[in-house]
């Protein structure tokens, strides 16, 4: 039997899409799947991880946090932002579930949307995350008034959703149907990523990213420092509308062919804000991790707690991203060598538990 499962994806950065992504290519590995997507993150990143059969609808599904950069969030955006969403509008709903009629399950990450829509279609829903909008507010409601009634009425509705799955890192451990390991992409090919960024076997090869966040490296970034490192290839993400080459520098375009948790397994060191899914990826491909502080935003605590427990890992200053003295830390840089083993997949885990459901 073909089973058809709807995606309700936050639209905040790229990280809940790819973990969704994550558990698609899963599910279609132990079953007959299609798959009806509603979210605002661009089509793109679906067509480009997904072989199995989908459909992206656009539609604002989540508000997430309003963002001035990549480290710093606008709280009054985004307390207007969550005031023009909630309470749900009927309408806005019904749409959604209109979009949905169908499916046999209906996941959220972690789009509140998803799980009232489901109901209101009558088909069983799944919440996964490792956080929830609530937890992350609730350190913002003193500073921010209005804030605290949304986000109670925002953690209310997580609670509506059928079935609960928690991945590894989790914030706010709790009550649920399924505690997995961290939800990564499946690897592809990684072992040809260091010839197509013309990576020789002397260098070392560097990724630097912000995200889903376009354009924020251009501002942190002392291009010509890193250029004098001709012993290191860097790979920044986001930096050049169509990719380009500039003597060891690879600048990715947003939409770029090279698929990247091969990107982040075969690099020596990933650079960057602690995001829950370079964080997974970089512990799938057991990656060093470099991670810029987010002070502001509560998942990063936990995500850079994970770094130094399980990867090679440091802090590097936002002033000393800037400067480019972080690099004078390279030198010092030792990555031992990789396991051949990957750890096992919170993706994986998912499926099983689905196809268990049917």
């Amino acid at each position: 039997m073909s089973i058809s499962i709807g995606y309700v994806i936050s639209g905040h950065g790229f990280g809940h899409a790819t973990r969704a992504i994550a558990v698609m290519q899963a599910l279609q590995q132990c079953m007959d799947v299609r798959f009806i997507i509603l979210t605002s993150v661009p089509p793109w990143l679906f067509h480009d991880s997904l072989t199995a059969l989908h459909v992206v609808h656009a539609m604002e599904t989540d508000i997430g946090l309003v963002q001035h950069s990549a480290l710093s969030e606008d709280l009054p955006a985004t307390l207007k932002a969550l005031r023009g969403l909630y309470p749900l509008r009927e309408q806005h709903i019904d749409k959604a579930a209109v979009l949905l009629s169908g499916c046999h399950l209906v996941f959220s990450d972690i789009a509140p949307l998803g799980i009232v829509a489901a109901k209101r279609a009558d088909i069983p829903s799944i919440l996964v995350e490792n956080f929830t909008w609530d937890w992350i507010y609730a350190p913002f409601e003193q500073s921010t008034p209005g804030l605290a009634p949304l986000s109670h009425s925002i953690g209310e509705l997580f609670l509506q959703a059928d079935y609960h799955i928690q991945a590894k890192p989790i914030c706010n451990p709790g009550s649920c149907d399924l505690v997995v390991e961290p939800v990564a992409r499946q690897l592809r090919t990684p072992e040809q990523v260091r010839l197509q960024m013309q990576c020789r076997p002397n260098q070392r090869l560097v990724l630097v990213t912000m995200g889903g966040i376009k354009g924020q490296l251009k501002n942190m970034m002392n291009l010509d420092a890193l250029k004098d490192r001709d012993d290191t290839v860097f790979v920044l993400t986001g930096m050049s509308n169509k990719g380009e080459i500039q003597e060891n520098l690879r600048l990715l375009a947003p939409d770029t062919s090279c698929y990247f948790p091969d990107l982040v397994a075969s690099a020596d060191l990933v650079v960057g804000k602690s995001g829950y899914s370079t964080v997974a990826e970089a512990y799938q491909g057991q990656t060093a991790y470099g991670y810029i502080k987010r002070p502001g935003f509560r998942e990063s605590l936990v995500l850079e707690s994970f770094l130094d427990r399980y990867l090679t890992s440091w802090e590097i200053k936002e002033h000393a991203l800037e400067s480019g003295v972080w690099l004078n830390g390279l030198d010092q840089f030792d990555q031992p060598q990789k396991p051949t083993s990957q750890p096992e997949n919170g993706a994986a885990q998912i499926a099983l538990f689905v196809h268990s459901l049917f």
